[in-house]
């Protein structure tokens, strides 16, 4: 004669889960969408996040001064714009300089490459002058200590760089001597060299072809911008009206902190919508377990009256009732964080280019807890919408309540 399993308390709930395969799999696959959308959502705004502080840190500047008209294609650059290329013909920087506010400035200069086969993709390439920068070098210094030479560049995350460390632009093969870290901001499709390095590319450009370059008359002279530091007591817009009064024409500005206040404002709005839809989806989840959970009591309610006729009390009902949920609320977050990694983690690049917003993949650790946390609000959705059930156990006498299974 087999012999009987024996069953225990503890594992009663997974039995009962095991005997209602249908009703069993209809709530793990509640919990699992509703965890998909938690933690799905909740990586997504840590990410934006992220993403903006890099787009804060490497902005750098209180104000750029850019040719008058070229203002939108500065601020592509600061975000994710096309590569653009733009130029003063005068001695901007040393002007700007001189202005009161300003405490420190530096020049740059923008060229962007083509997509031909001159170039190994289209970048932008960005001039700067190691010895006044403020914004690039600190940057820089973090992944590469050594003096960029001429002739030298230093690519951002997304440049694809070939097997013997160098990339060619306008026919020209440059060693890259260090790669840097990702911003999420359109800094990393760019290539960074001295300004020493300015002229010469301008020559290989204008040798492959004349249309969108820098003139040769200019190339040792032509700046892009002017990104200035100010000094404390003084404002962005106060600096930008005195250059504006003065006789220093045809230029335009750029306020890095508006662009980051704009772009805050839409992550914010992203972030609020991402909200919205949770609480909304978490209430109607919780509703579709608890009428779930209401309609399997009330049909267990023999089952649970002999329970309570071989001894059971309201408690361990409760637990088994707890029990059954909490199981359903784990293995249903589980599979919803699952399936959710599977489509934030690999696709983040694609998850940023779409939402034209400063996207980064946040650590390891944030990721962990967050993991944990996703759990925990799966199990605990589970639990609630299976109290107001648990706590009706037990209140008829339990003859009462086996007369009404009957």
């Amino acid at each position: 004669m087999a012999a009987v399993p024996h069953i225990t308390l503890g594992r009663l709930p997974l039995e009962n889960l095991r005997r209602k395969p249908f009703r069993t799999t209809s709530l793990i696959v509640v919990v699992a969408i509703l965890a998909m959308a938690f933690f799905g959502g909740s990586i997504l705004a840590l990410n934006l996040n992220k993403g903006l502080k890099s787009m804060e840190e490497r902005l750098g500047a209180d104000l750029m001064v850019v040719p008058s008209g070229s203002q939108s294609k500065a601020e592509a650059l600061l975000t994710n714009g096309n590569p653009n290329t733009f130029y003063f013909t005068n001695d901007i920087g040393e002007r700007v300089q001189g202005f009161d506010g300003v405490e420190q400035a530096t020049e740059q200069t923008y060229i962007a490459s083509l997509a031909a086969e001159c170039c190994d993709e289209k970048v932008q390439i960005v001039g700067f002058n190691p010895e006044t920068d403020f914004v690039i070098e600190p940057w820089i210094a973090s992944q590469y200590d050594g003096t960029l030479g001429k002739g030298e560049v230093i690519v951002g995350s997304s440049i694809n760089v070939s097997a013997d460390n160098t990339i060619k632009l306008y026919n020209h093969v440059f060693p890259v001597k260090a790669q840097l870290a990702r911003t999420a901001t359109g800094l990393d499709s760019s290539v960074f060299i001295s300004d020493g390095t300015v002229p010469d590319m301008v020559s290989y450009a204008n040798k492959v072809t004349t249309r969108g370059t820098i003139p040769d008359e200019y190339a040792d002279r032509a700046v892009s911008s002017v990104l200035v530091k100010l000094q404390p007591g003084y404002s962005a817009e106060q600096v930008a009206d005195e250059i504006s009064k003065s006789d220093l024409k045809g230029v335009g500005f750029v306020y890095p902190g508006g662009v980051t206040s704009t772009t805050k404002t839409s992550l914010n709005t992203i972030l609020v919508y991402v909200a919205v839809f949770l609480i909304v989806f978490w209430a109607l989840a919780l509703i579709v377990l608890l009428a779930v959970f209401s309609a399997s009591v009330n049909e267990r309610k023999k089952e649970f009256a002999s329970l309570r006729i071989m001894g059971a009390t309201r408690g361990m009902l409760t637990r088994i009732v707890l029990g059954e949920s909490a199981l359903i609320g784990l293995i249903g977050g589980v599979i919803g964080i699952a399936v959710a990694s599977l489509v934030v983690f690999p696709f983040s690049g694609a998850i940023g280019k779409e939402l034209e917003l400063p996207y980064l993949q946040v650590g390891v650790v944030p990721c962990l807890l967050l993991i944990v946390g996703s759990l925990a609000f799966a199990v605990v959705t589970g639990a609630l919408a299976s109290l107001v059930s648990a706590f009706r156990l037990g209140r008829p006498e339990a003859y009462l309540t086996l007369r009404e299974g009957e």
